[in-house]
């Protein structure tokens, strides 16, 4: 099966990638109906030649901007244009070709008091002044899709036309009925697979406490969703003028999770949770195949780690199977997932350090978390001998914590854990066997995927409040807890950056990453030009310095863009990484 999207490359990561074919380079400026200059807009084009799907760089202080001069773009006369920034909505574009150095691209933005166009889901959220209760409602909601995402939106026009006098009633009558819908959408992706079958539905995704967030939706959503105001993002941009996006739209259907760039010359593998397939797609031209996970069952590729001789990593989602794919070869080998008491175990992350890659104790064992039996776990790949320990119930929580992100220290020795429903964060000795040090935070914290520094300091995502965790694995000490700059963003992971000494936060209900840089504790904002741009892990490519991602989805149900990013931030160290 192959596809064809897009457009291209940047000149530094063609240094590593295959080669663009070069055309006219494309620039130009936006301004709004008065002429003033528009800053910090994202202007996304799209074509049908070779290369991403969409490109999209950002607007400087004059609103000038360019496009990377190694790409294709014709003409310009099959380029489509398409704009994000915030109070903004395109009125016009026009392309003049008349330069035969590059193609000139004027855009003219209207201004516009309603943001519904440009903000993001969260937005919606600062409807409601009480953190705790949104802190809850995002551990409850934002899960599979974002909320609230614009066919929530539409749904909440249709309740507030129909008629009657007990709007309350009608509202909240409405909002049940969406509830117990999303339930039943979540239970029947859990019950996926003959070994899902046994998967508690309560544990990680189902809405928890229905009562409760239908009582929130009629209370801050009574009326129409049409109209949202005053939203910023509450930082700095990280970006540059030299900042550049790359989308690369994969075939449909499918439900996309994660993104690595492998191999030479470098493909994106991209995982589908919806099925046993993995995309590969060419950078350079477009071009995307299958590969397809040799299972009797499902499997529902869900995490993707880089090994560290370059061969891709599988965990899985519906299924208790881990596998292997040795990118030269094109062989898989896959482990059954069961310990030595026949239990199978609900493999979520697996064990990696400082550069995201995988890593292994020091007799070679991979550990993983295991989110059915709230557990941590190993895999010996050369026996397939596999063994979990389940976590101790911490003292006022309840015993299922959903055991979800792990990393591994430099040393080898220990794992760093999260539990996401009792907001536990821990670590474990190899060694010993045995559960050791542990900081409990608010139930509603919902701490992800986590990232740790070579120097072994912990950064957590919490999912439920919006903030950054940085903490201190050595001394065993907290150094700080942040707001993120957008509180109801449902951070989902961090990623720590070895190459710029920086840690990424990603957001599946905010459309943008986070830059926190650990040496003035600064937070600024990488802003993504979809809406839906549900965010969930993110990989800085060792060899190039890109980051890769994906807009990623659990559900084929959910609406959004399917689609994997490189994204360059502009800050010159791509080229930088061991592939210079």
């Amino acid at each position: 099966m192959t596809s064809k999207t897009g457009i291209g490359l940047a000149s530094a990561i063609l240094l590593i990638l295959s080669q663009a074919v070069a055309a006219a380079g494309l620039q130009g400026h936006i301004v709004d109906n008065n002429g003033h200059a528009v800053a910090g807009a994202m202007i996304t084009v799209s074509a049908p030649v070779p290369g991403p799907t969409a490109l999209t760089v950002f607007s400087d202080g004059k609103g000038q901007f360019k496009f990377p001069a190694d790409d294709n773009y014709g003409d310009g006369s099959k380029l489509a244009v398409s704009i994000r920034a915030l109070g903004y909505e395109l009125d016009t574009a026009h392309i003049n070709a008349a330069d035969k150095q590059a193609l000139k691209l004027t855009v003219i933005a209207r201004a516009t008091v309603n943001q519904v166009a440009s903000a993001p889901a969260s937005a919606w959220l600062g409807r409601a002044a009480d953190h705790e209760a949104v802190s809850s409602f995002v551990m409850d909601c934002v899960g599979c899709h974002q909320v609230p995402a614009p066919q929530f939106r539409a749904y909440a026009d249709a309740i507030a036309d129909i008629q009657g006098s007990d709007r309350h009633d009608i509202s909240h009558q409405g909002w049940h009925a969406l509830v117990q819908y999303m339930s039943l959408i979540s239970s029947e992706e859990f019950a996926r697979g003959a070994e899902a079958k046994s998967v508690d539905v309560q544990n990680v995704y189902s809405v928890k406490d229905a009562p409760s967030v239908t009582n929130f939706l009629a209370d801050h959503f009574p009326g129409r969703m049409d109209e949202i105001h005053g939203f910023n993002w509450g930082a700095p941009l990280a970006v540059t003028s030299d900042t550049v996006i790359r989308e690369y739209e994969i075939p449909q259907p499918n439900a996309v999770r994660e993104a690595l760039l492998l191999g030479k010359p470098k493909q994106l593998y991209v995982a589908d949770v919806a099925s046993n397939r993995i995309f590969k797609v060419d950078p350079a031209s477009g071009y995307t195949s299958v590969i397809t996970i040799p299972a009797e069952t499902d499997v529902g590729p869900h995490s993707l780690h880089r090994g560290a001789d370059g061969s891709l990593w599988m965990a899985p989602f519906v299924s208790s199977v881990v596998g292997h794919y040795d990118i030269a070869s094109g062989q898989w080998k896959t482990w059954p997932m069961k310990d030595i008491t026949g239990k199978s175990t609900g493999v979520h992350d697996l064990s990696f350090g400082a550069e995201h890659t995988l890593l292994t104790d020091k007799d070679g064992y991979i550990w993983f978390s295991d989110v059915t039996n709230n557990a941590i776990g190993y895999l010996d790949p050369a026996t397939g001998k596999s063994e979990i320990y389940r976590a101790p119930e911490p003292p006022g929580r309840p015993g299922n914590g959903s055991m979800y992100g792990l990393v591994m220290t430099a040393d080898r020795e220990h794992l760093w854990f999260s539990q996401l429903r009792i907001g536990n964060v821990g670590s474990f000795n190899i060694k010993t066997r045995k559960f050791e040090q542990s900081f409990m935070l608010p139930t509603n914290a919902g701490p992800r995927r986590l990232g740790i520094s070579a120097d072994g300091i912990l950064y957590v995502p919490l999912y439920g409040r919006g903030q950054l965790v940085e903490y201190d694995t050595k001394a065993y000490k907290l150094i700080g807890q942040y707001d993120l700059p957008d509180t109801a963003s449902a951070p989902y992971a961090t990623v720590w950056d070895p190459l710029r000494k920086v840690v990424w936060v990603t957001t599946t209900n905010a459309d943008v990453l986070y830059r926190f840089d650990p040496r003035d504790k600064s937070i600024a904002a990488l802003p993504l030009p979809r809406m839906g741009a549900l965010i969930r892990t993110l990989d800085v490519d060792p060899d190039t310095g890109v980051l890769v991602t994906s807009y990623g989805n659990i559900v084929q149900q959910v609406h959004g863009p399917r689609m994997a990013l490189m994204i360059d931030p502009g800050d010159h160290v791509i080229g930088q990484g061991k592939g210079k």
